[in-house]
């Protein structure tokens, strides 16, 4: 059929449309006789045309997810689990930005919908599971503009869930990463470093990252008086942990010869380090503050210990002042395990005041009973022995006057 028949049928169709032919009848027909329109005829369209006809423009369309009561697409999805985070439903929105993901782990909203998720996970107590998407999203989107967010998240669940080796290595990554990281991130990832040596017994290298941290702390002005941001009660803890290592690597046996300078050692590192522990409850937080008060309370309780272990001088070479001996350090630091039992009883009321139900406030209660049964066997060993407690404090005074081994009150 030639050019020129093909335009007459066309023109022929027209009139019968408009004589009252149906127009759907018409637009095939019109389609009919474009497809037999010779290619030598099509090929003397516009060039525009042509390239349209080579090149057509791709249009990506969100992907649809029919499910058995509803049809949605990834960005609605998306959205829809937003509003169930807003609205408190957290472990419903959980779901739908882990479904959001699975259904498309590289799509435009993949690193958004797992970093969500792992939020959400958060705010809803499942603490590992939030750790294991915050990981996921430095894993998968390195370079992606929430990573570092989701790494500070990661670092706060590790050290709060006490896996300092883990913390410490992506805390060394971060700090790699991210050299201009803000100052609390900072503080976050300079104290997990020194989490993770503290556990390890390194105190010296805890220290040293405990020290870059407090001068971001002073630069910026973050230690005023009164509350604490709550980033830096790792950071202060930290610290604490380090002084109290080092206080425990004092022992006393064997007695060293200076023992009275040993013993103030011990206690300034005691005192140190229960400063420490105390600016870390200044952060109001209930979990760090059930943490470092039991490791207050353990100090003291714990010097107590080391010093009942303490052997008679040479000196006491009968039994009646080996007594004498037993008895003057019974009577003298019987206040340690005063101490340690009230500041377990603190941790345990502030415990019961915030509903903390961590693990650290179970050991705080079997350690202010331990103290209880001790100081209970301290009264009776010492209404034991054959003196009154006169007499027991005058042999403490005679032991200071002269010289022997008798140790301070911290």
């Amino acid at each position: 059929m030639s050019v020129k028949r093909n335009f007459s049928v066309l023109a022929i169709f027209e009139l019968r449309c408009v004589d009252g032919c149906s127009p759907l009848l018409a637009v095939v027909t019109l389609l009919v006789a474009s497809a037999c329109t010779p290619s030598a005829a099509r090929s003397q369209s516009s060039p525009v045309a042509a390239a349209h006809a080579r090149a057509p423009e791709l249009v990506q369309v969100p992907r649809t997810i029919i499910g058995p009561e509803t049809t949605t697409d990834i960005p609605e999805l998306y959205q829809q689990s937003t509003r169930d985070g807003q609205a408190h439903r957290f472990a419903e929105a959980a779901r739908g930005f882990e479904r959001a993901y699975g259904l498309d782990p590289d799509g435009p909203l993949a690193a958004s919908s797992l970093f969500e998720c792992a939020e959400m996970l958060d705010l809803d107590g499942a603490h590992d599971a939030a750790l294991s998407r915050y990981e996921q999203v430095v894993r998968r989107f390195p370079e992606h503009e929430l990573t570092r967010e989701a790494a500070i998240r990661a670092l706060r669940l590790l050290t709060f869930l006490e896996r300092y080796q883990r913390a410490g290595e992506l805390a060394s990554w971060v700090l790699e990463k991210f050299p201009a990281l803000p100052p609390i991130d900072r503080i976050v990832a300079l104290s997990s470093r020194a989490l993770e040596r503290d556990a390890v017994g390194d105190s010296e290298r805890a220290e040293y990252f405990v020290e870059k941290g407090r001068e971001i702390v002073e630069g910026e002005r973050l230690d005023a008086a009164g509350r604490l941001p709550t980033e830096l009660a790792e950071l202060y803890y930290a610290l604490g942990e380090a002084r109290r290592l080092r206080a425990e690597r004092i022992r006393f046996v064997p007695v060293p010869s200076n023992f009275g300078a040993v013993l103030e050692q011990r206690c300034q590192l005691l005192l140190d380090a229960q400063s420490a522990y105390s600016d870390a409850m200044r952060a109001y937080d209930a979990h760090w503050s059930a943490m470092a008060g039991f490791r207050v309370g353990e100090l003291y309780q714990r010097l107590h210990a080391d010093l009942m272990a303490v052997t008679p001088p040479k000196s006491a070479d009968t039994v009646r002042r080996r007594q004498l001996f037993e008895g003057a350090m019974r009577l003298r630091y019987a206040i340690l395990l005063e101490k340690a039992k009230a500041m377990m009883d603190h941790t345990l009321l502030m415990a019961a005041r915030t509903g903390e139900q961590s693990s650290w406030v179970k050991r705080s209660a079997d350690a202010r009973d331990a103290i209880a049964q001790a100081m209970a066997e301290e009264a009776a060993a010492l209404s034991r022995l054959p003196y009154s407690r006169e007499e027991l404090q005058a042999a403490l005074d005679s032991f200071s006057a002269a010289g022997s081994s008798r140790p301070t009150k911290p």
